[in-house]
């Protein structure tokens, strides 16, 4: 579907968005801006001005109320005055590595928070569709093995135990609270690349910041093989799984895997080795470090239910994806007080 269709289906529609100041949260709640939806987003801050939720232009058109999800009351108060139709729950603590530094903050954030913005949901009619994001490392790890939506959830590093969680907890909500009145969409997606992610310990943003910086960049497990997917195809997913499973109540949980085709499955060497390829006028300087806490070696997630149920196809492949990202850095770094609009007109050409 192009901009226009959805703009009729999305216009005016109320939609409560978790943690929209992050990576995820900031492509989807712009896309959905542009479809003229009618817009609350519940976020912590980012501390990095660079987020493009930092920028005035973002601030312009999308309302954040900067809190997070401990307080019961406090959201619940919010979200029952605005009666959104759909929720949205992004709002995570995303990286590994600072799991196992901050395990109690993690489990806190990833766990609590479901479980409270769930609670608060029971109360709140309005609310039909409610879409928990979580990821790929919800899996049970069965290397080479592409892993589909009945794989053996796994949680073997406080991370993946926090996303799994998740899972289980939103299953258990639509079962014993949800199963007449609301749909419970859980999304697992792969690793996503694109422009305007800053997390620290990501590797292309690390990648794209030691070019433009001069610094060597370290590696961790570069033979490590993921599921590299943009953005922008992981956004275009949930609004269609959102579009497809509005028209009527399921009674079961809807899960699904957002993942590239098997092409896009490569390890983190041959990733440094395309954007070096299709980008001759960059210099990746790094050096590999062993880690002292578990990884998976292979990720690999099948996405052939998602493709036909909801009719989902992969637009952009692996050479796509890098250079639509290493467009946006290069960007960013050259002109960055119009990355707001370079960022919208990459989101308007993708669904034109």
């Amino acid at each position: 579907m192009n901009l226009n269709q959805l703009k009729k289906i999305f216009k005016n529609k109320k939609v409560f968005i978790t943690g929209n100041t992050g990576f995820v949260g900031s492509y989807l709640s712009i896309t959905l801006s542009l479809m003229n939806s009618n817009l609350l987003c519940y976020s912590l801050k980012k501390n990095n001005h660079n987020y493009l939720s930092n920028f005035k232009s973002y601030k312009k058109k999308i309302k954040t109320i900067n809190d997070d999800l401990k307080n019961i009351a406090r959201h619940k108060k919010t979200i029952k005055k605005f009666k959104p139709e759909i929720v949205i729950h992004l709002a995570s603590q995303p990286i590994v590595k600072t799991s196992y530094k901050n395990p109690v903050n993690t489990f806190n954030t990833n766990i609590l928070g479901t479980v409270n913005l769930l609670e608060t949901l029971k109360d709140i009619s309005s609310v039909k569709q409610i879409l928990i994001f979580t990821s790929d490392k919800v899996y049970k790890n069965q290397n080479n093995k592409r892993l589909n939506e009945n794989s053996t959830l796994g949680g073997t590093d406080p991370y993946s135990a926090s996303k799994s969680s998740q899972d289980i907890i939103a299953n258990s909500y639509k079962e014993s609270f949800f199963k007449k009145n609301k749909n419970v969409i859980i999304i697992r997606a792969g690793n996503i690349i694109g422009g305007g992610d800053w997390e620290l310990s990501r590797l292309v943003p690390d990648l794209f910041n030691s070019v433009y910086k001069n610094k060597k960049i370290v590696l961790r497990n570069p033979r490590a093989v993921r599921p590299w997917q943009h953005i922008l195809d992981v956004v275009n997913g949930i609004i269609k799984v959102l579009v497809k499973k509005s028209k009527k109540i399921e009674t079961k949980s809807i899960i699904f895997n957002i993942g590239p085709n098997n092409l896009s499955n490569i390890t983190v060497l041959e990733l440094i080795k395309k954007i070096k390829k299709n980008h001759k006028n960059i210099d990746i300087n790094y050096s590999i470090k062993k880690i002292n806490f578990k990884e998976s070696k292979v990720l690999k997630l099948s996405n052939k239910l998602f493709r036909k149920k909801i009719g989902w196809k992969q637009k952009l492949n692996i050479n796509n994806s890098i250079k639509l990202t290493y467009n946006w850095y290069n960007n960013f770094y050259k002109n960055k007080k119009n990355i707001f609009k370079y960022t919208e007109d990459q989101i308007l050409d993708f669904f034109k």
